[in-house]
């Protein structure tokens, strides 16, 4: 008897199929400035320029994570300066500052972990510059046009933009707000004088109001002696009733040196003793 065995054979065959990735098609970009838009040059901190990137349509996918965000000024000026006509303001890079993997003067390139948190929130704030504090930089309104461009191509336009405040501050032996101007021993037609230093980013006037009406009074009292006395800035007379304003060179921002000088006339015969006056001077920047 023969027996034939028959072997039964299966095979599995696999097919690969890659499927293609899904592109990125909802991509729509905006900007905006956020934050402080207002620098003093007395204040002690400095003023961060924040944008806020947004993404119209809200969170977008995963894909769109491989998109290239750029900012580039539309000026010849840098990305980070700020204009007012002629007065340029230049912002330095914030420290620590991650959000970005290249900088170059005109552009700033978003890196990847930036481009990947806009696109899972829909939202990016970031700070871009910073306005360094104590720049007496003249007082207006200052902008840039910045493009905001994906792989290249322009889709939004901010103008971030800061207003600088008109200020001023004293410098030197009366930073404080106190000076004193010292007769030591009062003789007629005598007069004294004092230097004081500033610094303005405007316009500036000056007002002079005496707390004894334009007199040196006794230690004892006005009843016991006075002595008038007259009151010049930069060698102009100038009112002790604070109705007179005298204008100041302010220079934009330069230190300035002004003077204040006191005389007498005729002093008479005055009772022996000190006498003294508090003269307020008042700037007013505008």
């Amino acid at each position: 008897m023969m027996r034939t065995a028959a072997i039964l054979t299966s095979a599995i065959c696999g097919l690969g199929v890659t499927l293609p990735a899904h592109a990125c098609t909802e991509f729509n970009l905006a900007a905006q400035q956020v934050g402080d838009s207002e620098y003093s040059p007395n204040n002690l901190s400095p003023v961060a320029l924040q944008i806020e990137i947004f993404l119209i349509d809200g969170p977008a996918e995963a894909s769109c994570a491989s998109n290239v965000v750029e900012i580039e000024s539309q000026t010849a000026s840098g990305v980070r300066e700020l204009i007012d006509g002629g007065p340029t303001i230049s912002g330095t890079i914030p420290p620590g500052q991650s959000v970005f993997s290249s900088y170059t003067d005109r552009t700033l390139r978003l890196s990847q972990p930036a481009v990947s948190q806009l696109t899972s929130t829909g939202r990016l704030l970031f700070e871009y510059a910073w306005i360094e504090p104590g720049a007496f930089f003249p007082a207006g309104s200052y902008s840039n046009l910045l493009d905001v461009k994906v792989n290249g191509v322009p889709v939004d336009t901010v103008e971030p933009q800061l207003v600088v405040s008109p200020a001023m501050r004293l410098l030197g032996d009366v930073s404080d707000g106190h000076g004193q101007i010292d007769f030591e021993t009062l003789e007629s037609s005598e007069q004294i004088t004092s230097n004081f230093i500033y610094q303005s980013n405007a316009n500036l006037s000056v007002t002079a109001q005496s707390l004894n009406n334009g007199t040196l009074v006794h230690e004892d009292g006005p009843g016991v002696y006075s002595i008038p006395y007259a009151a010049f800035i930069n060698d102009r007379a100038i009112s002790t009733n604070g109705a007179q304003s005298l204008p100041l060179s302010s220079n934009m921002g330069a230190h300035n040196m002004g003077t204040v000088r006191l005389r007498v006339g005729d002093i008479g015969a005055p009772v022996a003793g000190d006498y003294a006056d508090t003269l307020t001077l008042s700037f007013t920047t505008d």
